[in-house]
């Protein structure tokens, strides 16, 4: 009797004509088909997604500091305003409540079995 390896499959004979044949699954409408853009096309809209932000954000900077220079009573109210938010919990208070809620109750205590304090005596 020969011996079988760990990794090999044996198959037994006509086991092609046993299997059920593969069924090709197809959307009934277009609808149903979704719409993804293949990767290649997500990693090319990167760097111009980047670079749209980097320009918004050197423009809004431009801004405020064209304001500032000019010592206008729009830079000022704007950055009122951001004080205002930037003192805003970014979490809301019941959140840290709650969380205080679960450290401050009492510890749970258990009390040794007589065969543990024995155990423990010798």
């Amino acid at each position: 009797m020969s011996e079988f390896k760990r990794n090999e499959i044996i198959y037994e004979e006509g086991w092609r004509e046993a299997s059920p044949p593969a069924v090709e699954e197809t959307p009934l409408d277009e609808a149903s088909v979704r719409d993804e853009r293949p990767r290649e096309e997500n990693e090319k809209s990167r760097p111009l997604l980047i670079t749209i932000q980097l320009v918004l954000s050197l423009l809004a900077a431009l801004v405020l500091f064209l304001l500032k220079a000019m010592d206008s009573e729009g830079y000022y109210s704007f950055m009122d305003y951001y004080r205002e938010e930037l003192q805003k919990p970014v979490v809301s208070e019941e959140i840290f409540r709650s969380a205080d809620a679960l450290f401050e109750q009492d510890p749970v205590t258990v009390q040794a079995t007589p065969d543990e304090t024995a155990h423990s005596e010798s």
